[in-house]
């Protein structure tokens, strides 16, 4: 019994998983009451409709003045809706669904997009399912579905159906979606029966960019240690320098069939490593903090945006030349990543890019100095800027003095340059990044 008592109270503090909401904690505390109330608001979702929940008001409403006054005999309209409700919930009982259901939801889209959401609908049930509805629960905010969600209205005993739908995300970041939930409110629309199915809940969404047609960096390469293990095992190789006669010790995997066959002795295939490309990409996140009541008018950065854009733009752009990108970046915590010479490297610098927050302090502060030391060794790279002070114009001339060449830029609101900014520095506003209208850098 005190197991079952732990089981059930570890479930409770876990909070209701269908809907992807985690419960709130502050300092490793966790208030039972939100946790309660959130627990009610999940339940009430997804079993009460909106038909429902208006019932549910004026019945208690009726309960209320009924038990305020004895003169009209408004407690029997009370009861009289308590049993439609009661009634919609036994009927609704009988013909819940009993249905597989799975979803297909892209993992990454980009923000400001639409992308289909396809389903799957199975009926293993004996008796026919009308209005079934799918993914009746609320989204997170920043996603919604614009044409609505999908319905099937009959569904016989042994049927399959396909429908579909749109999802749009109308901000960047990582969401968890509630678990994929076939409900029908048979036969009076107030309460709901629901069977959960199957399919991935996660979705990412990056930051919306425009592809570069050109980034002005120098050409060229510098070998980098570790040769061709630092790009991708897809798409990159040892360059094929020639063949030569066996010595002891060779590889037998690189045997030359057919030259041994022509010169009768053993033959093996000989590679060189190459001269690899290699980009460093550093996002700066340095940005005021705001205030209380700007925080909740502008949510959105406009700037931060826009310079996550173009930092997705150019690492777009950077993939499609196959050069191996090494991602910076300092918000809450230090992102390192380091990317190889195929377009598959992009969704990982998406995903960062997608949950990267801005640093209300100094960000360059975050980078080590091993870190530093690492990015001087790489022969290119691009700084994106949001803001000019001293800390930076150290950042940039240590690194040329390293022979580093570096293509920097600043975004700003208003895309006017500050004082003391270099002229080689290019400034690009942040409405025109946001547009569409900034095509090289």
């Amino acid at each position: 019994m005190r197991e079952r008592l732990r089981r059930w109270k570890r479930r409770f503090y876990a909070g209701p998983a269908f809907l992807g909401l985690q419960p709130w904690r502050q300092r490793g505390y966790q208030s039972p009451t939100l946790t309660a109330a959130l627990w009610a608001y999940a339940l009430a979702v997804r079993h009460i409709t909106l038909t429902g929940g208006m019932v549910c008001l004026c019945c208690g409403l009726a309960l209320l003045y009924a038990l305020l006054t004895l003169v009209m005999p408004i407690h029997l309209l009370a009861f009289a809706l308590l049993g439609l409700l009661v009634l919609d919930a036994v009927a609704g009982f009988v013909f819940r669904p009993r249905v597989v259901v799975e979803r297909l939801i892209p993992e990454r889209l980009a923000a400001g997009s639409e992308q289909a959401v396809t389903y799957q609908v199975a009926h293993a049930g004996r008796l026919p399912l009308w209005d079934l509805i799918l993914d009746p629960l609320p989204l997170p905010r920043r996603l919604a579905f614009p044409s609505g969600r999908s319905v099937v209205r009959a569904l016989h005993p042994g049927e399959t159906a396909s429908c579909s739908t749109t999802i749009r995300a109308y901000r960047r970041g990582r969401y968890v979606l509630p678990v994929p939930l076939a409900g029908t409110a048979f036969p009076f629309h107030l309460w709901r029966w629901t069977r959960a199915g199957t399919g991935n809940r996660a979705i990412t969404v990056y930051p919306s960019f425009t592809p570069l047609r050109r980034v002005r960096q120098p050409t060229g390469l510098r070998y980098q240690a570790g040769g061709i293990a630092l790009s991708s095992a897809v798409g990159g190789s040892m360059e094929f320098l020639g063949t030569r006669p066996y010595r002891s010790g060779d590889d037998p995997r690189r045997m030359h069939w057919r030259s041994w066959a022509r010169t009768s002795y053993p033959v093996v295939k000989e590679f060189r490593e190459e001269y690899l490309s290699r980009t460093a990409l550093i996002v700066d996140t340095a940005r005021p903090q705001p205030y209380f009541w700007d925080a909740w008018i502008n949510p959105e950065d406009e700037t931060f945006e826009a310079a996550l854009s173009l930092s997705a733009a150019v690492a777009d752009y950077l993939c499609r030349q196959e050069t191996i990108i090494d991602l910076f970046a300092a918000g809450p915590e230090v992102y390192r990543f380091q990317g190889g010479r195929s377009l598959g490297f992009l969704e990982n610098i998406l995903d960062i890019l997608a949950c990267l927050q801005p640093h209300h302090g100094e960000p360059f502060a975050e980078f080590s100095e091993e870190l530093l030391d690492e990015v001087a060794r790489i022969n290119n790279t691009v700084l994106v800027l949001l803001t000019w002070n001293d800390v930076r114009r150290d950042l940039l001339e240590s690194l040329r003095a390293a022979g580093v060449a570096v293509t920097a830029v600043l975004v700003s609101a208003d895309g006017q340059p500050p004082p003391g900014l270099p002229a080689e520095i290019r400034v690009q506003r942040a409405g025109d990044i946001r547009s569409g209208r900034c095509e090289e850098l």
